[in-house]
């Protein structure tokens, strides 16, 4: 079992980022932040991680595209070992770290990867439609390990620790709701199958201990125990702007991280601005309106751009919500009334941590 990526309630990340330049390598110095997160018992709380894992120890993790496929990217001067990037046990993904498309994410998929090639799940959004940069000069990534349920909420025995409770039935065991992105997918630590189940699971069903944790997606946990979970995170903090794929068919909600390590308002992730989201759509309601969801605690709080009166409001209250803080860590919903086709259609850009 692979050590949890993201210590919870155990601080050990580095802060260094490398970051290539031309043919050779720099080391640029990325702050690392700290979070901690509590679900009092008996209470359901929204659930992100603002960070980036370290970049991967393994050779070549960082470099310069030579060239982009239709579900691949190259790095010519990679001798990476084959499938080293691609087991679901061990999941990882590269960020784009500059040019137009800085801050996307995108995964690396179960194809094996080669020597020099990555095969990537783009969302989507079309790789050879972002126009990404080859050769010398190339768009520049970096590679980093992602999590799954086993590797950042534990398992029971084999030297991994559980940090959640688990139950032998789901109505026993905290909760980890994973949106789908049509429905909840409900997942527990089953202790009498020693593994990580859905709630709708037999005992025969296979594990879902390898079931992926996107960074750049929210979370909901439930916590059934008697006493409170806390949760404390630390990675490092983004050096671009969190670019997040998201569905574009009409009226689909999507679950995403802002990246943000400190509270932000409404006002300052701005999502009506051109240069966050292609063509949100604002309204004099919510009905017409593109929406944002925060979870209070205890229900969904509906935000809309009221293009007339130039302010955020809730749905069902004029008031001017542009000062209204999104906490360090909460996953917002964003759900779009129209639909969208092209790559910069399906992106949201959150504001670059610190500005």
């Amino acid at each position: 079992m692979p050590a949890p990526l993201f210590r919870v309630s155990v601080l050990a990340l580095c802060a260094a980022a490398f970051v290539p330049a031309g043919t050779a390598q720099e080391v640029r110095s990325r702050p690392v932040g700290f979070l901690t997160v509590t679900i009092p018992a008996g209470q359901t709380r929204s659930f992100s991680i603002p960070f980036d894992a370290d970049v991967s120890s393994l050779p070549h993790a960082v470099g310069r595209l030579t060239a982009v496929g239709a579900n691949y990217l190259e790095n010519s001067a990679a001798a990476w070992t084959p499938g080293a990037f691609s087991s679901a046990a061990s999941p990882y993904f590269v960020r784009l770290i500059n040019g137009p498309h800085a801050g996307r994410i995108l995964r690396i998929s179960a194809t094996a990867n080669t020597a020099t090639r990555l095969y990537v799940s783009d969302d989507g959004v079309g790789l050879a439609s972002l126009g990404l940069v080859v050769g010398e000069n190339g768009t520049a990534f970096e590679i980093f390990p992602g999590d799954t349920l086993a590797t950042f909420f534990g398992t029971a025995g084999g030297g991994s620790t559980l940090v959640v409770q688990g139950g032998a039935t789901p109505q026993q065991a905290d909760l980890v709701h994973v949106w789908s992105g049509a429905s909840w997918l409900n997942f527990y630590y089953n202790t009498a199958w020693n593994r990580w189940a859905l709630d709708t699971d037999a005992a025969g069903d296979a594990t879902r201990n390898h079931y992926l944790l996107r960074p750049d997606r929210g979370l909901m946990l439930s916590r059934r125990a008697a006493a409170p979970l806390t949760l404390s995170v630390v990675g490092r903090v983004l050096g671009t702007p969190q670019r997040a794929a998201h569905a574009r068919t009409a009226n689909a909600l999507t679950f995403l991280a802002t990246m943000q390590p400190r509270d932000i308002s409404l006002g300052n992730l701005a999502l009506q601005a051109s240069s966050r989201t292609v063509a949100w759509r604002g309204g004099p309601d919510a009905a017409s309106a593109d929406l944002v969801l925060v979870w209070s605690g205890a229900s969904w709080l509906r935000f809309y751009f009221n293009d007339v009166a130039g302010t955020w409001q809730l749905s069902d209250d004029p008031t001017n919500r542009n000062n209204y803080l999104v906490r360090a860590g909460t996953p917002v919903f964003i759900q779009r009334r129209t639909a969208g086709s092209t790559a910069d259609d399906k992106t949201v850009a959150f504001p670059q941590p610190g500005t």
